[in-house]
């Protein structure tokens, strides 16, 4: 195999060595489907191991890993916005959760298929979020949920699981304070309020298939922005009733918007669980570069 094969799948060392992510690869060479592996050492060596896979020829790198080995990816893929993509982005889901994959429909329990996907489907173009100067691709996790996931140990994480239920259940137990801030959106005059649990979505799934931003859609050139505010008559089947119908206008927990830009100015740092990378600001600039990376996704995708 030579260095200028069109297809490179970007692997961390330690899936590389799984049995299942060895016999993806090798059912997906065997029917003649070129593809060249490289592994990463750690997190900080995948955008490396990206630039020198286009370096050698390669047109579409395929993100083998969870959510945040295919944030490292795009990101790369990416990098400061001022050109096209460096290629095209396919996706092998080895993750726990693949709140991604799952948003594209793609048949998460089968590995082969996942990576003949990746490897043969056509491309379309996507929306990708930004946050400051990083992108992002499925969900900005926001607040106690955040908190969770970037602070809990990971039996007690599989234990809680992603659904709201848990979260906003736990969080009213421990009597959580909210977190309080301003929306600034341009043209419009600032929001100010509080909120437990949010998140702004470009895909719809977050936390282990918590659906976040249930409108949300990856060519729409918008981004989902879902706040769970709190009160003293905060009750979680209210909110569960809200999150049925985002949009609806006497909804009393739920702010539910799709803007293609705003920022959020928090009274301290919060928590941010950026597809899957644990990040911590108090201001959080958030934008959108409409259909603007192209990813091989099944045709009838949910997400787009």
């Amino acid at each position: 195999m030579t260095e200028t094969e069109p297809t490179c799948l970007v692997l961390h060392r330690k899936s590389a060595n799984r049995p299942e992510v060895m016999a993806a690869v090798k059912a997906v060479k065997k029917v003649g489907i070129p593809l060249r592996v490289r592994v990463a050492w750690n997190k900080k060596d995948k955008p490396r191991v990206v630039r020198e896979a286009v370096a050698a020829g390669a047109s579409r790198i395929i993100a083998g890993g969870g959510d945040g080995t295919i944030n490292a990816v795009v990101d790369a893929l990416v990098g400061d916005a001022q050109g096209p993509p460096l290629a095209e982005l396919g996706v092998l889901p080895l993750g726990t959760a693949n709140d991604f994959a799952h948003g594209l429909g793609l048949p998460v329990k089968d590995l082969a298929e996942c990576l003949r996907l990746a490897c043969t489907l056509p491309s379309r173009a996507i929306d990708v979020g930004r946050l400051n100067r990083r992108s992002f691709i499925n969900v900005a996790s926001l607040g106690f949920g955040a908190e969770v996931t970037a602070s809990t140990p990971l039996p007690l994480k599989k234990a809680l699981g992603g659904g709201a239920y848990t979260l906003m259940g736990l969080a009213t137990a421990v009597k959580f304070t909210p977190y309080s801030g301003t929306i600034t959106v341009p043209g419009r005059d600032p929001i100010r309020g509080a909120m437990i649990i949010g998140g702004v979505g470009n895909n719809r799934f977050a936390g282990g298939g918590f659906d976040v931003a249930p409108k949300a859609s990856l060519t729409d050139g918008l981004l989902d922005l879902s706040l769970v505010t709190h009160d003293e008559s905060f009750t979680l089947f209210k909110v569960m009733e809200e999150m049925q119908n985002p949009f609806g206008e006497g909804n009393q927990y739920l702010v539910y918007r799709q803007m293609a830009e705003f920022t959020l100015h928090w009274d301290q740092k919060l928590q941010c669980n950026l597809d899957g990378e644990p990040v911590r600001k108090k201001t959080m600039g958030f934008s959108v570069l409409p259909q603007w990376l192209p990813l091989a996704m099944p045709e009838e995708s949910a997400s787009s």
